[in-house]
């Protein structure tokens, strides 16, 4: 597993300096943001009343998709769907929502 190096001021403009960490550690500390996932994706299909087998396609969008830990996940909750994973996944956010604003009705 690999280390990676981020520079603080790039979280608090006030603080200079960098911060190794580890693969393992970051894990660690994602455990619970990977179980709210799991638990939201659950509770969604037990809602839309599917079974993960029914789900035939999977988006990767949002900045968390670019996480190895959540494609893994998602690739392990949905392993017959194709998984299409965006270049830029923070873009397709955007867009969508900028559909869905586009669609808002006016109040007069």
């Amino acid at each position: 597993m690999g280390n990676a190096s981020l520079d603080v001021d790039d979280f608090d403009a006030n603080q200079e300096g960098n911060i190794e960490i580890s693969q393992e550690i970051f894990q660690k500390m994602c455990e619970l943001l990977l179980k709210r996932v799991k638990n939201t994706l659950n509770a969604a299909l037990h809602n839309s009343n599917f079974n993960a087998n029914q789900i035939n396609k999977v988006l990767h969008v949002g900045g968390g998709s670019r996480m190895p830990m959540i494609k893994q996940l998602l690739r392990n909750m949905f392993p017959e769907a194709e998984h299409c994973i965006e270049e830029h996944p923070d873009e397709v956010v955007a867009i969508g929502a900028a559909y869905y604003a586009y669609n808002l009705p006016l109040d007069s």
